[in-house]
């Protein structure tokens, strides 16, 4: 089969490949410096073994037999970032990296003896680095709680001497915080949290204290993050609301059918994520929280989101339902139906286009990135929410591609081009608009400044928006959801093994492996005569 049109977009897909290899596997070539950047921790021990030094260590406490552990993955966010804006990652690694780790496991562990403990477990060496032990009694007077804290650093390896004792905060007098009187990272001093309640010790955790100037800066980035967060639910509900209406309105003519699959294994493939990502909740839920009720916070993200996934695909049903009477009024055929018979081709080339449009995407991302590294200082923090660390099953994280190409292409290309193509009558401001506001939802990653992943979202949905327009639908959809397989494979691929490296190229390959099976189901059905005869 002769598959037309594709010699400018593969010589481009070809130089956007060749531009993210460059950029991400040749860094030495383009980057004038790459010590600054923080790459995410990879373990040298497993979960398992986490647990069983911490549980190892509890025993050594005398806190009993350990009944249930749960581990995840945590990470000081605040700090990493801190020493990536400052530029201090190479003194950070040279001299703090094996004292006070910003990336490690914690391991929940509930005793025979109906004690719970949280112990923070190095990734790399399997120490112990610090614990708490859940406590409801009240702080001893400050003088015995002073002692009973020396003692512990002093049994901890630690000299007292080389400390000084900060003023206690009025909202937790059970805690005591020591300041090392030389050890610091730029602004950032290294302290000891000894917490003392009662008549003995149950916190014991060193951390580096982050400037508050720093701390401000990034909730004020947070801040604008939630500002533009809540832009964009304002906006997706309006155009929800809009689609609705617009579906009854040309209710005669549209297919309600046309959809229904897509929708709903969007739906199936979100609440199975939501479910794997039981333990990222659980780090979201120890932000500010008691560490120890993070399970119960847990289950209500997961209940919340999966709300949050209903209503999405109502959102993405009608989009595309409405989306059909749009395009159709404009004389713009965008989307084959199942029952032409060139449905199965067009598949077939939408899914090869597919393949290189998402070359083309990885390579602007690579370029967009590369830039606002280099002249806008963009980092990332660290977001254990996100690490595939922090997932039941890491080998379904690639799954979550299609779930975001269907929903996200149906709204702001499908029917958000559609609606303001119709209502602006400009198309570079009906690709525009829907693309700023799909941009705004991703603005929730820890990149700071925040600024510079809306710009480059926003420039990705433009060139997604042209895509659409100039191939379809369907050419738009496997674009989407193959570049984020690709990404998510590749994450996968870095947790090493071979089983992993194996799922994360079966990923990468299923758009292919789909697109030839709808093609060959479609020959069976409505498109066979058509295609027995070449095709239209």
């Amino acid at each position: 089969m002769r598959l037309p049109g594709f010699s400018i977009l593969g010589k481009l897909a070809i130089a956007g490949i060749i531009l993210f290899a460059v950029v991400n596997w040749w860094p030495s070539i383009v980057k004038t410096d790459e010590s600054n950047v923080l790459s995410e921790t990879d373990p040298a021990i497993s979960k398992q073994t986490a647990a069983a030094a911490a549980e190892s260590f509890v025993a050594g406490l005398g806190g009993g037999s350990v009944r249930s552990t749960f581990v995840v993955y945590e990470s000081d966010s605040l700090m990493s970032g801190y020493i990536q804006r400052e530029a201090l990652v190479k003194a950070y690694k040279a001299h703090y990296s094996s004292k006070v780790p910003i990336d490690y496991y914690r391991v929940e562990l509930t005793t025979d003896r109906n004690k719970e403990y949280w112990v923070d477990v190095d990734m790399t060496k399997g120490g112990v680095i610090g614990w708490q032990l859940r406590s409801r009694e009240a702080a001893p007077p400050r003088e015995q709680g002073r002692r009973l804290a020396e003692a512990s650093l002093s049994a901890a390896g630690l000299n007292a001497a080389d400390y000084t004792l900060l003023p206690p905060d009025p909202s937790k007098p059970q805690q005591y915080v020591f300041e090392h009187r030389t050890e610091k990272l730029g602004d950032a001093a290294l302290q000891t949290i000894v917490e003392v309640r009662g008549g003995r010790v149950t916190m014991f955790r060193p951390a580096f204290a982050v400037p508050d100037e720093h701390r401000a800066w990034v909730a004020a980035q947070d801040r604008a993050t939630s500002e533009m967060t809540l832009w964009n639910m304002v906006a997706t509900v309006l155009m929800g609301i809009a689609a609705v209406v617009l579906a009854i309105v040309y209710r005669k003519r549209i297919a309600f059918a046309r959809g229904a699959f897509l929708i709903a294994a969007f739906l199936l493939l979100y609440w199975i994520n939501n479910a794997n990502m039981f333990p990222a909740f659980k780090t979201l839920a120890a932000e500010g929280a008691d560490p120890f009720e993070t399970s119960e916070a847990a289950a209500g993200f997961v209940i919340v989101m999966n709300a949050v996934a209903a209503l999405m695909a109502v959102a993405g049903y009608f989009s595309l339902a409405a989306g059909q009477s749009l395009w159709q009024k404009q004389g713009m055929r965008l989307w084959p139906r199942w029952r032409e018979p060139s449905f199965g081709r067009e598949t077939l080339i939408g899914m090869c286009r597919g393949y290189l449009l998402a070359c083309l995407m990885l390579g602007i991302q690579s370029l967009l990135f590369f830039v606002a590294e280099q002249r806008f200082g963009m980092w990332a923090a660290r977001d254990p929410s996100g690490s595939l660390y922090n997932l039941l099953q890491p080998a379904l994280f690639p799954l979550m591609a299609w779930s975001a190409a269907i929903s996200e292409e149906a709204i702001y290309r499908f029917f958000g081009i559609a609606l303001f193509k119709q209502t602006v009558r400009n198309t570079l401001l009906a690709v525009l608009i829907p693309s700023v506001i799909w941009a705004l939802s991703h603005t929730q990653y820890p990149i700071y400044p925040v600024y510079t992943r809306l710009v480059e979202v926003t420039i990705l949905g433009i060139v997604f928006g042209y895509a659409f327009l100039k191939y379809g639908f369907i050419a738009a959809l496997f674009a989407h959801a193959i570049m984020d397989s690709m990404l998510m494979s590749f994450s996968l691929m870095d947790m090493g093994g071979a089983g992993n490296i194996a799922l994360g190229c079966l990923y990468i390959a299923l758009p292919a492996l789909i697109g030839l099976l709808l093609w060959q189901l479609h020959k069976l059905g409505p498109g066979r005569h058509s295609i027995a005869a070449g095709g239209p």
